[in-house]
């Protein structure tokens, strides 16, 4: 299913990177696109998963992506848990090797939840913080700061805008050399 997902989502959001296996807090979504100045997650479904912690794991990642989707296999498809959701997609995964998206919800726009701008600091690691800082000039200077990550992220919440979050946070997470295998190359800065 992972292979349809990511080819629907680069089809979605054409030159975002895809990145497999995104650590959110104690939880970790399957997939998500990182773009220029945009971020959206896929949690994935297949015939052999449970759909029991699938709400507690869809509120914990709306607390750190503004977009989150749900793609699943055709058996869960007209499951309670999944009636009403608007950024749902249905993966064919009955035949072996067939991974086609065969159902897709556009009917509303997407569901985005634009205010978790600063929650997605706390995805950032400590350089990566620093980065931001001195390329923004949070903490100005020509030497990249020493500051620990949790004096770093405070600062970056209170004087940058929800749109500079979303740019630098997707800067750095697009460069990001460290995740899963399946996940596309870094990005070079531009």
């Amino acid at each position: 299913m992972r292979v349809a997902v990511a080819a629907w989502g680069q089809h979605r959001w054409p030159g975002y990177r895809c990145i497999h296996e995104v650590p959110l807090s104690e939880w970790r979504i399957d997939m998500v696109f990182v773009g220029v100045k945009d971020i959206a997650g896929v949690e994935i479904k297949s015939s052999r998963d449970r759909l029991d912690r699938l709400e507690v794991q869809i509120e914990e990642y709306r607390r750190w992506l503004p977009e989150i989707w749900v793609a699943v296999a055709p058996k869960w498809q007209d499951h309670d848990a999944l009636h009403s959701r608007r950024n749902l997609i249905v993966i064919d995964d009955r035949r072996e090797g067939a991974t086609d998206v065969i159902e897709y919800r556009p009917g509303r726009r997407p569901y985005r939840d634009e205010l978790v701008c600063s929650r997605m600091l706390g995805l950032l690691w400590c350089e990566e913080a620093a980065r931001i800082a001195q390329r923004t000039g949070v903490i100005p200077g020509t030497k990249p700061t020493k500051a620990p990550r949790h004096m770093i992220l405070p600062m970056l919440a209170r004087l940058l805008t929800g749109n500079e979050i979303m740019r630098e946070v997707c800067t750095e997470l697009r460069q990001r050399p460290a995740f899963d295998c399946r996940s596309d190359r870094p990005v070079e800065a531009s």
